[in-house]
């Protein structure tokens, strides 16, 4: 939200500018329950689709290998970017086989 503005807000304005919403015609005007059952309902159908995917993993595994990971950090003072090294933890989230395999990095300690 900018300024403390609502995304109603926002919402409303564009459709107006769109010419959907008119002095006449209020049909299309967006008020706060409408957007409350709309959030309710992509949230009911992102915790479906969560819970379709949280079902088929077996297990978490951590094989004890760390990662050497190259990042870029932005120091504010001077402006410049610097490359720094970090050892990360490797872990593997396995699923039935060919459902789903991800990895995952978790970092642990920084190399000097």
């Amino acid at each position: 939200m900018p300024l403390g503005i609502s995304d109603r807000i926002i919402a409303n304005a564009a459709l107006k500018d769109a010419g959907l919403i008119t002095d006449l015609d209020k049909t299309y005007v967006i008020d706060k329950n409408n957007l409350r059952r709309e959030r309710v309902k992509h949230r009911n159908i992102i915790s479906e689709e969560e819970a379709i995917f949280y079902k088929f993993i077996d297990g978490i595994y951590i094989d004890g290998r760390k990662d050497a990971n190259l990042l870029t950090e932005h120091d504010a003072q001077t402006g410049k970017y610097y490359h720094k090294t970090v050892l990360q933890e490797h872990i593997v989230i396995v699923g039935e086989p060919g459902a789903c395999y991800l990895t995952l990095h978790k970092m642990v300690e920084e190399l000097p």
